[in-house]
C-alpha cells in the first residue's frame, strides 16, 4: 500500500513523508539557504519522514484570496528569478534523484510553483516551499507553470465566463510575473502552460504508477485522463482570455 501524504506542522517546523529524492532536495535547500533566500532550512530525516522550517507567511491554497494583484504576480517573478540565478551555481550529489524524468539543465526549477506553495505577506511572495517536484530543467518551465496558476489559465474552463474586466486582469497578471522574473522575448503565454500542465498530467502518471502519493489515488480515480481530455478546452478558452 503507498504512504499516504500526511504532512504534520509542530511549532515552525514541518514535517513531510520521506521519498527517493528527499536527500537531494535537502542539499538544494541547505545550498539556497545559503545564499539568504527564503527556501524550508533542512531539520532532519528518519526512517519515514523528513522535517523542514516552516516558511513565514500566509500559505497554502486557503491562504489565496480569489485573484492575485499585478505587484503580488511581479514579487512571484522576481523571487522565482532570484531562485533559478541561485541554483546555476550549484552542483548536485553525484547520486542525486529528482522525483520526476529529466534532461540536462544548469538551472533546478523548483516544478509547482503555484501560489498555493509561496509564502506571502501583505500580497507579496517572500518563500517558495514545497520542494518534492524539483528537477533539473529550463526556467521557462517553471514560468509556465507559475503562469497557469497565477494568471489563471483554468485548467477546467467548462461552463465558465471570463468577463472583459477579468481577461484584462489576466493578461495584466501574465505581463507582470514575466516583467518581475525579467524575461526579455516573445513568449506564448497559453501555448506554455498548456503544454505545460500536459506535462504535469504525465508526471502525475508517472509518479503515480511508482505509488507515490496523492499520485497513485488520482491515478485510481481516472483523474489524469480527465484533465487530458479538458486540454483543447482549455487551450480555446485561454486565446479567448488573451484576445484584446
Amino acid at each position: 500500500m503507498p504512504e499516504p501524504r500526511e504532512v504534520r506542522i509542530d511549532g515552525d517546523t514541518v514535517r513531510r513523508p520521506r521519498k527517493p529524492w528527499t536527500e537531494t532536495v535537502h542539499a538544494l535547500l541547505r545550498h539556497l539557504r545559503e545564499q539568504d533566500l527564503p527556501v524550508p532550512e533542512p531539520r532532519g530525516i528518519d526512517d519515514r519522514f523528513e522535517y523542514v522550517s516552516l516558511v513565514p507567511g500566509l500559505g497554502g491554497d486557503g491562504a489565496w484570496p480569489d485573484g492575485v494583484s499585478a505587484d503580488g504576480a511581479r514579487s512571484l517573478g522576481r523571487l522565482l528569478r532570484r531562485i533559478h540565478d541561485a541554483t546555476r551555481g550549484w552542483t548536485p550529489p553525484a547520486d542525486a534523484q529528482w522525483s520526476v524524468p529529466h534532461g540536462s539543465a544548469s538551472t533546478i526549477c523548483h516544478g509547482d510553483p503555484k501560489p498555493g506553495n509561496v509564502a506571502w505577506i501583505d500580497g507579496r511572495a517572500v518563500g517558495l516551499f514545497d520542494w518534492d517536484a524539483a528537477r533539473p530543467g529550463a526556467p521557462v518551465a517553471d514560468l509556465a507553470y507559475a503562469l497557469l496558476w497565477t494568471t489563471p489559465i483554468d485548467v477546467d474552463p467548462t461552463g465558465l465566463q471570463v468577463t472583459a474586466v477579468e481577461a484584462a486582469l489576466r493578461r495584466e497578471r501574465a505581463a507582470a510575473l514575466l516583467e518581475g522574473y525579467g524575461w526579455s522575448g516573445p513568449l506564448d503565454i497559453v501555448d506554455v502552460a498548456v503544454r505545460r500542465h500536459e506535462l504535469a498530467i504525465d508526471e502525475v502518471e508517472w509518479l503515480g504508477e511508482r505509488g507515490h502519493e496523492p499520485h497513485a489515488s488520482w491515478v485510481a480515480q481516472g483523474w489524469p485522463g480527465r484533465w487530458r481530455d479538458l486540454l483543447p478546452t482549455m487551450r480555446v478558452a485561454a486565446r479567448s482570455a488573451f484576445i484584446d
